[in-house]
């Protein structure tokens, strides 16, 4: 019941987020992530498991340490920034950010309002941070946004080492 009553909270903070901009904030940690990637010698890896979902891959030592997917649907997108423990396969940290229409502001074929949300997800301290308009609005002691993610990021990272290896033994 926990659970329900955050998802329910978020549900309500992001409809709030309407029309706001997180484009400074996104580039910052996109930044960040990229200095990351170049601060642990990461090797990228070219590999799409779902020809409709564009991934980033790097490896370090035959493990997938940085993985970066973006959803397209009809009017607007998701991006996750998956950033693995380095000496664990676990999740260290993951950005996730949504931009979705207003679907009641469609008006001579196109969309006026978005949402734009940013959730970065601290899954060891069970800790969310939520911003919107390049600022953090929010932080609660809770990984609940993780959940449904966390399932299709470990298979995801399991057919990607996958590949890799099967690539790296030929």
């Amino acid at each position: 019941m926990n659970i329900f009553i955050r998802l329910l909270f978020l549900s309500f903070l992001f409809i709030g987020c309407e029309n706001s901009n997180n484009d400074i904030l996104d580039s910052d940690l996109e930044k960040e992530f990229r200095t990351a990637i170049a601060n642990t010698n990461a090797e990228e890896f070219k590999y799409l498991d779902d020809g409709l979902v564009p991934q980033e891959n790097f490896f370090i030592n035959s493990k997938l340490k940085f993985l970066k997917i973006r959803f397209n649907p009809e009017a607007g997108f998701s991006e996750r920034r998956v950033y693995f423990d380095l000496k664990t396969d676990s999740i260290e940290k993951i950005v996730l950010r949504k931009v979705q229409a207003d679907w009641d502001s469609f008006k001579d074929g196109d969309y006026h309002k978005f949402h734009d949300s940013i959730f970065v997800v601290y899954p060891k301290m069970k800790k969310t941070d939520v911003y919107f308009d390049n600022k953090k609005v929010k932080s609660f002691n809770s990984k609940a946004i993780l959940l449904k993610e966390e399932k299709f990021i470990y298979i995801l990272k399991k057919n990607t080492e996958s590949q890799y290896n099967t690539k790296a033994s030929n």
